[in-house]
């Protein structure tokens, strides 16, 4: 007879075996649901020892949003801000994917281009706003500008670094074949670059959203950014709070939605 004794999940039914040994796609959920509602209690445990103006609760953040959404037109706020998060981060994908694959297969952009997106990428864009409404006044244009500078350097980087990383032997295999260079950038290139890519995309989404909060807080209080002004002037943190709330979820549902596009269309998506 065995010494060994038998593991708890042993006696349990099969399926809540396989789930508490982390066999199952509902456990990583439920383990970040939990995650979650530890984090709240943990905030309104420490908001309870502090004044109400200064770290507010839970609840108060809650009852913000709402009030924002019945007294602020909140929805109509959100959809304006969300189209210039659009438009801005759309010719950021046109203008980063395209500019990247150049960079990385033809060495005379790489060495003109690579110091410009090298010093952009890493100067801070705060800095260049004077000179964008300058150009352009307190307008849309100029937000969407803003949007575009923060994410298009991303996506020009990683999809440079994919397209630079693309084995050498397999573009020869391509050549002796007769192939041209632009079915080898369409069969060869691009297909091991999108890993690249995507990586580019998912993080130009964090960077277009902070671009689109410093636009609506910097250059004229609109949308979403007017919301948080006005609840930053009467010293009412929790609207403060309840719309950063809101472009966290934006952020983390975009994300998760890019990871889903790469994973539903390109079977080398990590699962996560």
């Amino acid at each position: 007879m065995s010494s060994e004794n038998p593991s708890p999940s042993a006696f349990l039914p099969d399926s809540v075996g396989r789930f508490l040994r982390g066999e199952t796609v509902a456990r990583k959920y439920v383990l970040r649901v939990i995650a979650v509602i530890v984090a709240l209690v943990l905030w309104d445990q420490y908001a309870s020892t502090q004044p109400t103006y200064f770290f507010p609760a839970t609840e108060r953040i809650a009852g913000a949003l709402v009030e924002q959404y019945y007294e602020y037109n909140l929805v109509q706020a959100f959809l304006g801000s969300m189209w210039t998060l659009f438009v801005g981060f759309a010719l950021a994908v046109l203008v980063g994917i395209p500019t990247g694959l150049l960079m990385g297969t033809n060495r005379y952009a790489e060495v003109v281009l690579d110091p410009y997106v090298t010093a952009l990428y890493i100067a801070p864009i705060a800095a260049l706003v004077p000179l964008l409404v300058f150009a352009f006044g307190a307008s849309f244009e100029t937000r969407v500008a803003i949007v575009f500078l923060f994410a298009v350097f991303e996506i020009i980087i990683d999809t440079y670094k994919g397209a630079k990383a693309t084995p050498k032997a397999s573009i020869n295999v391509a050549r002796s074949f007769g192939a041209s260079r632009l079915f080898v950038l369409r069969k060869v290139v691009i297909p091991y670059d999108m890993p690249y890519i995507f990586t580019g995309l998912r993080l130009a989404i964090g960077r277009g959203l902070k671009g689109l909060v410093l636009a609506e807080l910097l250059i004229n209080f609109a949308n979403l950014g007017a919301i948080i002004r006005i609840w930053q002037d009467d010293f009412r943190l929790q609207g403060v709070l309840a719309i950063a709330l809101l472009f966290m979820l934006v952020g983390i549902v975009l994300t998760k939605g890019m990871q889903y596009l790469e994973q539903r269309f390109f079977y080398w998506g990590d699962e996560q």
